[in-house]
């Protein structure tokens, strides 16, 4: 009995180091390369789903519907980036998950659309959905979304890619925005870091 115990937290270990693995490879395409030093999966925040008690402003402006992580990066001990988790509800298959990274200066870094994995694991979901229209949101800041909800999504770039052209750009672009309003809203706090930070 004993010798399966073993096997199976052994099993349990090297399925969470597979899936942090997994997270940690995909989060690479959020931040610059160079542009950090620390180990991205490991120096994070614990956002709730449920926002009581929490010590965090607007949490429900990132419509999370289970606990998930924000990830800081950093250099040389310097916060330089958060991304931020959020769901856009508004799409024909009914939510579509988000990864914003916002530097300290407020300005998108990536924004991407994260395959929605049915977990309840905080490791193993980061799994990006390449897509040119969601790159548009890099460089912008809070002022700049709003002229990005109103672009059309052409087959140029690449509409089908949203999970079966299952959105519309002004779902996403509010819910950047609001992710942006949560980041300005708790800079200082997620740049603390609550988990191996």
């Amino acid at each position: 009995m004993l010798l399966l115990t073993a096997v199976n937290l052994l099993t349990a270990d090297g399925l969470l180091e597979a899936r942090q693995e997994f997270d940690r490879r995909n989060l690479y395409q959020f931040f610059d390369p160079g542009s950090f030093d620390n180990d991205l999966v490991l120096d994070s925040y614990l956002l709730p789903a449920v926002a009581q008690g929490s010590k965090l402003s607007n949490l429900h402006l990132l419509n999370l519907h289970r606990d998930r992580l924000a990830y800081i990066a950093r250099k040389d001990g310097q916060a330089v980036s958060v991304a931020v988790p959020a769901i856009a509800e508004d799409g024909f298959n009914g939510k579509i998950d988000l990864l914003i990274a916002v530097d300290m200066f407020g300005r998108i870094s990536a924004a991407r659309v994260i395959e929605d994995i049915n977990s309840d694991q905080l490791y193993g979901v980061v799994d990006v959905i390449d897509s040119k229209w969601m790159n548009e949101f890099a460089g912008n800041s809070m002022r700049d979304i709003l002229r990005l909800s109103w672009q059309p999504i052409t087959a140029e770039n690449e509409y089908d890619q949203f999970v079966g052209a299952s959105i519309t750009p002004k779902s996403v672009a509010n819910q950047v925005y609001d992710a942006l309003v949560f980041y300005q809203s708790n800079r200082i706090e997620l740049m603390r870091g609550s988990r191996g930070g």
